[in-house]
């Protein structure tokens, strides 16, 4: 057998000195346990699943989904009409699907269909890529509202698509 225990104390025992590790362990248990006593007093849905945990119900983020999706029908409808453009636009429409398709993960639901869009997209590429940029300028600051608004659950994700977005303008300069 053997004794596994150091024949005498460890210097910071034998003083009563408090290490490094000790310390932060002491520090993160006690975040750890604020963080998650502060989201069951506030009913807040801190590490997913709500109250409830079905994925049918309403979620504030639903209209934010819808139009995540529209935008991607947009820039689809965008390299229908000028095909000279997808080497510029492909990545950024994919970009919107993929948002789209974490988005919808987070929240539990499937990714919805976007109603046809109404207005055709322009033909002439200046006037497209003007179309564009003003839709995306409008879901990135639709983006950023919700990043703001939203749980801190999902703010990694509405931060990144907020960033993307601000991104695709240039993209569309």
């Amino acid at each position: 057998m053997h004794n596994l225990d150091p024949p005498f104390p460890r210097p910071a025992e034998r003083q009563g000195i408090t290490t490094r590790r000790s310390f932060l362990r002491g520090v993160l248990g006690v975040a750890g346990a604020g963080v998650l006593g502060t989201g069951a007093l506030a009913g807040c849905d801190l590490l997913g699943g709500g109250i409830g945990g079905g994925g049918a119900q309403a979620h504030p983020l639903d209209g934010f989904l819808l139009a995540t999706v529209a935008l991607g029908d947009r820039y689809d409808a965008t390299l229908a009409a000028v095909p000279a453009l997808a080497p510029a636009l492909t990545s950024v429409r994919d970009a919107h699907r993929a948002h789209a398709t974490a988005l919808a993960a987070e929240l539990g639901k499937p990714a919805p269909k976007a109603p046809a869009d109404a207005a055709p997209a322009p033909v002439d590429r200046a006037e497209a890529v003007a179309a564009l940029a003003a839709v995306e300028k409008s879901a990135r600051d639709e983006a950023v509202a919700a990043c703001l608004a939203g749980s801190a659950r999902l703010a990694p994700l509405l931060g990144a698509i907020a960033a993307a977005r601000a991104s695709h303008l240039e993209v569309l300069r």
